[in-house]
């Protein structure tokens, strides 16, 4: 006789394992939410007039009027009733039951499912808005977490949630790893070696049971080692050249020498007691649960996991200190459509970090490549160029690029300005330039890798570089000179002020610069100069900053600006420039006063005199 506790499992099972589990609230045979139970204070299935619960009632913290109820039957013929009016015995009807009541205060996605085997297991699925008798029918499969927020609240709510989940989760598990005493860098090649390492089935199965004869636990010198291996297969796998292998692997084998890989036991740091040392193993098992699953989505699989990687690298690895500040991702996506990418832009970053801007450069240009199967080959092969001379970074870039659908053909280790790899570079032809330079190098410095950047690209290419805004603003002389030198061969087209946490958690202000290749500078060209200090995007408790759903909208507001070449009083202005002048849009804009409000001026002035009491 079928067993109904069965397909439960396999509900439980199917919400449990989906990447955005973390994001709702799984509740069974009840619910804790007061404005549920009330709706369903009167609606048993046997119409007693009592309480009634479906098996699950599953909601979202952060959509309060949405609610999903599920029902389970285990027989395949007890699906639907003909009329829809037996809701204790048919889960079709269940499910609409439970429906009917909760639509009073929510909006309704109601599942019923039968059958024990997934083969053979039914799904109808029902949405029903707030106090509409409305039922419409959905998909006839159990779907992802994201595509029934997506049903709920379409799919620019569905990628902020999902965004806001990818972040924390990263967040967690770096300071997870901190209480082990981990220190960031070693937490990004840790990380990264082990989303590699679950790349290979026989490492993926074998993990949690690789252990010496006699022991019932794993060993962490012996997953350490695991670990590399599978590594090893994986890059053998993807055709990775020797050259480019062996940097990657020096890179991961420092993780055999890190505490977690060698000392049988192992303490947190507030605590004074030790406990076997499986860590290594748990952060696999972690990865595998909360990770992994992404890649079963195909292609928005791979751009989520992108994501993960990104941000805990950002959380982990950003560093003022060291010049490392990594871009954010829709400041990569948006100046790919600043400089109108094509899809025969050929891309190169000098100084490519993990490679963010050379993956939103793939993405965007697969989606202008559609269908055309060889020009994606041909995208991920030869369109995308990187350099990075730190080995660690080349290491997570190369890693990023396989994670996020290939593309790694064309990035090197080495120094940008070495005449060796800039022949390399040139005769590869690049048309666009991205890049982010290192701001430990000071405003020269930066200036100066625009400038190695721009002379690799083909006449008429366009290079798009975010920088420290003190390149724009410094009157120091070294820095005038290299102004100096850029637009004696190229132009400049517009500058941008970028907000000013941008780069949180690391404080540093910011402007993006735009150039075309190889085209000397007009005397009278006026620059469009935008002042861009608001994306949209806001700090947010242990999460950063976050979508407040106005990025689109702002962007095409940016986008047009610039394209059109409008100047706008408290947005943009046009204005001729030379190398001695401020390259900003604070130097020359017109303030636009009729959004200024008494509370604003009260604020500057409480401000003020706040400073004037703390520095006299």
């Amino acid at each position: 006789m079928p067993n109904e506790r069965i397909t439960e499992d396999l509900i439980r099972n199917h919400f449990k394992c989906d990447p955005l589990h973390g994001v709702i609230k799984f509740e069974e045979q009840k619910t804790t939410i007061s404005k549920a139970k009330k709706c369903l204070a009167n609606a048993s299935k046997n119409r007693t007039g009592k309480i009634g619960f479906s098996e699950f009632v599953i909601s979202f913290p952060a959509l309060p009027d949405d609610i999903i109820v599920v029902e389970c039957k285990a027989d395949v013929h007890s699906h639907e009733s003909a009329d829809r009016d037996n809701p204790s015995r048919y889960a079709v009807d269940g499910a609409l039951h439970y429906s009917s009541f909760l639509s009073q205060q929510y909006n309704v996605l109601s599942i019923a499912v039968s059958g024990t085997r997934k083969s053979e297991m039914q799904v109808s699925s029902f949405f029903q808005k707030r106090n509409d008798s409305c039922v419409t029918n959905k998909d006839a499969n159990l779907l992802s977490i994201f595509s029934y927020i997506e049903i709920f609240r379409g799919i620019a709510q569905a990628q902020r949630i999902e965004s806001t989940a990818i972040t924390r989760t990263a967040i967690v598990l770096n300071e997870e790893l901190n209480a082990y005493s981990i220190v960031e860098h070693e937490r990004c090649t840790l990380v990264s070696a082990l989303l590699l390492a679950l790349h290979n089935q026989a490492f993926k199965q074998g993990y949690k049971t690789i252990a010496a004869s006699k022991q019932l636990h794993p060993t962490p010198q012996r997953v350490a080692t695991a670990i590399m291996t599978a590594i090893r297969n994986v890059l053998e796998d993807n055709a990775i050249d020797s050259e480019r292998a062996e940097s990657m692997m020096g890179e991961y084998e420092k993780i055999t020498n890190y505490p977690i890989a060698k000392t049988p036991k192992i303490k947190k740091k507030k605590s004074s007691e030790e406990a076997p040392n499986y860590v290594l193993r748990d952060l696999t098992e972690r990865l595998e649960q909360s990770i992994l699953p992404l890649f079963a989505l195909g292609a928005r699989g791979y751009d989520v996991l992108g994501r993960f990687y990104r941000e805990f690298i950002r959380y982990a690895g950003t560093d003022k200190k060291t010049g490392l500040v990594l871009t954010p991702q829709h400041i990569t996506e948006f100046v790919g459509e600043v400089v109108n990418l094509n899809v025969n832009d050929i891309v190169y970053d000098s100084c490519c970090g993990t490679g963010g801007f050379l993956i939103s450069s793939m993405k965007q240009m697969a989606r202008l490549a559609g269908n055309d199967a060889d020009k994606l080959v041909d995208i991920k092969q030869n369109q995308l160029v990187g350099m990075e001379n730190r080995t660690d970074m080349f290491t997570y870039a190369c890693s990023n690029m396989m994670m996020s659908g290939d593309g790694k053909a064309h990035i090197y280790q080495g120094d940008s300005f070495s005449p060796a790899n800039v022949k390399i570079v040139k005769a590869l032809k690049p048309t666009v330039a991205f890049l982010n330079p290192p701001y430990d190098v000071g405003d020269d410095g930066q200036l100066e890798f625009i400038e190695g950047a721009l002379s690799c690209l083909q006449p008429g290419g366009r290079c798009a570089a975010i920088v420290q805004m003190s390149c724009a603003t410094s009157t120091r002389k070294a820095t005038v000179r290299v102004r100096d030198r850029l637009i004696a061969k190229h132009q400049l087209l517009g500058v941008f002020s970028m907000p000013n946490d941008l780069f949180y958690p690391v404080g540093v202000i910011t402007c993006i610069m735009i150039f075309q290749a190889h085209h000397p500078h007009p005397p009278d060209y006026k620059v469009f100069f935008g002042y861009f200090k608001d994306d949209g995007f806001r700090k947010t408790k242990h999460i950063g900053r976050v979508d407040q759903g106005r990025w689109n909208e702002i962007k095409e507001h940016w986008l047009s600006s610039f394209v059109n070449r409008e100047s706008e009083p408290g947005h943009s202005v046009l204005r001729a420039v030379t190398a001695a002048d401020e390259w900003c849009a604070e130097a020359y804009m017109e303030t636009d006063y009729s959004t200024i409000r008494k509370e604003d001026f009260e604020s500057a002035l409480r401000e003020y005199v706040a400073f004037q009491v703390k520095y006299g």
